[in-house]
């Protein structure tokens, strides 16, 4: 058994996604994940049944992307963290912040919803605020 094995298999024992997928089927619009891979791979199984009315993004490197289920993938990538001399879970962090702050209204939580894969928009490299429309 593969270590990623392990933690999937003790996630299960622990009924991590069991209890996840009872939280998400209490009808979440938006769901934000920002774990590091072994949280992920434990998560997964949960994170592949979101529903379709849920709009769910994951802050996740190149590297974990595969654990991320049916999220949109918000890319944490090594040249942003080497940049700002931080941890991959500072840069997660720091990437939810920024999205956070750069949703001003109601209609941005609609759009981002409505139209997940723009959600990268509020999100860039530098991880400084952005100013552009979702639109």
């Amino acid at each position: 058994m593969t270590n990623n094995e392990l933690v999937a298999a003790v996630s299960r024992e622990k009924s991590i996604p069991q209890d996840l997928r009872q939280i998400f089927a209490e009808g979440y619009d938006l769901v934000f994940v920002a774990l590091g891979t072994k949280y992920l791979i434990a998560a997964q199984e949960a994170l592949t049944s979101l529903s379709e009315e849920t709009a769910a993004f994951a802050f996740a490197s190149k590297g974990s992307r595969e654990y991320i289920g049916d999220c949109y993938w918000i890319p944490a990538t090594e040249t942003e963290r080497g940049q700002l001399g931080t941890t991959w879970l500072e840069l997660r962090g720091r990437e939810l912040l920024t999205l956070a702050q750069n949703i001003r209204n109601d209609e941005h939580f609609e759009q981002l919803r409505d139209a997940p894969e723009k959600a990268k928009k509020l999100v860039d490299f530098a991880n400084v605020i952005v100013t552009l429309p979702l639109c």
